[in-house]
């Protein structure tokens, strides 16, 4: 992980970890700073710890985007958020306050497409250091979309900006274990056995 992005990354937690302190912090995130301060101390030695933050990052998309379907209960329902797409479209709105309402409803398919997307890559392991970036600047437009319509507490609460410069630590990584990427780069790089046979023939 590059020197500047680690010191992000480790000025982001202290700033999380301060407003818990005062605030109070849920399963989530305790996790987020488990999960990422062991990756910013860790990674240049070990590079499996990215794979507890690709699992983390995927599961927060794929999770979210299950609550705004109704995956876990409709809307007032203990535990989530939204329960149904209208109720999304409307924190869409709420969120991106500063733009025209009608921009809503195309942000809030717009937002589910990139979850989804960036979800699976991440949990695959597919185009790692691309879908990284990509996540991370879906997180930043929305920590900031929150941060200016939104009272602060939102994207502290979401850990939003930590797990925007996680995803930036993440693409900074040298090595992906456990990845889609790193099985197609060792089968592109593992020699034929026929063009082996052929060089021993002499042919």
């Amino acid at each position: 992980m590059k020197f500047l992005v680690r010191t992000a990354l480790w000025a982001a937690l202290c700033v999380q970890s301060i407003w818990f302190l005062t605030h109070g912090a849920d399963l989530f995130g305790v996790s987020v700073l488990v999960v990422l301060g062991g990756f910013a101390a860790l990674a240049g030695r070990y590079p499996w710890t990215g794979v507890p933050v690709r699992i983390l990052m995927a599961a927060d998309f794929l999770l979210s985007v299950g609550d705004r379907f109704g995956v876990f209960g409709r809307p007032g329902s203990p535990n989530v958020n939204w329960g149904d797409f209208a109720h999304f479209t409307t924190y869409t709105r709420q969120v991106a306050s500063f733009l025209p309402g009608g921009l809503a409803p195309p942000l809030a398919v717009l937002a589910t497409i990139g979850e989804i997307t960036f979800g699976l890559a991440l949990l695959l392991g597919v185009q790692l250091r691309l879908t990284a970036l990509g996540a991370a600047c879906l997180l930043a437009c929305f920590g900031t979309s929150m941060t200016v319509s939104l009272p602060v507490a939102e994207q502290f609460h979401y850990c939003v900006f930590v797990l925007a410069v996680g995803m930036l630590g993440l693409a900074a990584a040298e090595r992906h274990p456990l990845s889609l990427d790193t099985v197609l780069t060792r089968t592109r790089r593992r020699p034929s056995p026929y063009l082996s046979v052929e060089r021993a023939e002499g042919r």
